[in-house]
């Protein structure tokens, strides 16, 4: 929309002529366009070739290409100018340029095979939880051990496409025509406006969705044909079982369900996004389960010691605890030993 004031004022700058109102505009209209930043390298090109002993006749161009063109360019306008401005070198700079611009142009654009977009990624080392926002305006909050990826160009395509690996909770920014899509190693969540929890690490055995707000379109990887639509409240788990003893094959549970809060101490926590207000919530969860989620929340590597330990069940919640802290209030509930050592915590 602003290319030919781009040209313009790009053309008086290296000719010298530009005012300083007209280096700011330019400055401006390029930050719009950042395209535009290669428009003035090649007008310098075109200057210095003006500059060469041997000019082009620009005369005779400028005619071959307007007969060339007749049907794309309008030149109605030409008959009304001036004799004299006809014969400005600044003039007919702009008009080769401009020629050279539209082959360039759409050369580039028909022609040469489009760059690789960048991929963006954010981590989440373990111990640590960040809040960003998307170019969209999607808010994402990521939680320990985990990471998302996206196009630097998300918002050029037809669908806002991200990979999670881990866990996050989207507050996602409505656009009713780009669909958002949130991909990771088990399933797949389109939306178009709402707020969810994915949990699905790698280690883990199982994989859950919840939905807080508005609706999602859930489908398992290698079950395209099979869809699963939640509503608020619900909360969709996959979880992995092997099968019998020498079987190489393994089966899915899917459940879906509606959440319900924890209460500890009299109040009510939901412990799928309790994370996001840096409190860690389990209920009735064995010491085994627990595990992974411990290591990443202290970023610790733990070793369970003992035939019953990993049975043990707890229910808790930790704010400001420290691991040692934290053990110390699960010793409260079951009996058992821990030895701190500099690279991980061994108990029995």
């Amino acid at each position: 929309m602003h290319e030919q004031r781009i040209i313009e004022l790009i053309t008086r700058k290296i000719a010298g002529e530009a005012t300083a109102e007209e280096l700011g505009e330019l400055s401006y209209l390029l930050t719009k366009s950042p395209d535009a930043v290669y428009y003035e390298a090649l007008l310098e090109q075109v200057w210095e070739l003006g500059r060469n002993e041997e000019k082009p006749d620009l005369d005779e161009v400028f005619n071959k290409h307007k007969l060339k063109h007749k049907t794309e360019l309008d030149f109605r306008s030409e008959a009304k100018l001036k004799p004299a401005f006809f014969k400005k070198p600044a003039f007919f700079l702009t008009i080769a340029a401009s020629i050279l611009l539209l082959i360039t142009t759409h050369f580039v654009k028909n022609y040469i095979p489009a760059t690789k977009e960048e991929r963006i990624v954010v981590i989440a080392g373990k111990g640590i939880r960040k809040e960003f926002t998307l170019p969209d305006g999607t808010i994402v909050l990521l939680n320990s051990g985990s990471k998302i990826s996206y196009n630097s160009d998300i918002l050029e395509r037809k669908q806002r496409d991200v990979s999670l690996t881990g866990e996050a909770f989207f507050k996602v920014a409505h656009d009713k025509v780009h669909p958002f899509i949130v991909k990771t190693g088990k399933v797949a969540i389109r939306v178009l406006g709402t707020e969810f929890n994915i949990r699905d690490y790698p280690e883990d055995e199982e994989s859950e969705t919840t939905l807080m707000k508005g609706s999602v379109e859930l489908t398992v990887n290698g079950r395209a044909h099979q869809k699963f639509i939640l509503k608020p409240s619900e909360k969709f788990a996959m979880v992995k079982k092997d099968q019998a003893t020498g079987s190489p094959q393994s089966s899915s549970v899917l459940t879906i369900e509606n959440i319900s809060p924890v209460v500890f101490g009299g109040n009510e926590y939901i412990e799928e996004i309790s994370w996001t207000e840096n409190k860690f919530v389990f209920q009735n969860e064995s010491f085994e389960e627990l595990l992974p989620k411990l290591e990443r929340w202290y970023n610790v590597k733990i070793v369970l010691e003992g035939p019953n330990i990993g049975s043990y069940r707890f229910t808790g919640i930790f704010v400001n605890e420290n691991i040692i802290q934290a053990l110390e209030a699960m010793q409260l509930i079951k009996s058992f030993n821990y030895k701190l050592t500099e690279n991980e915590v061994k108990i029995y």
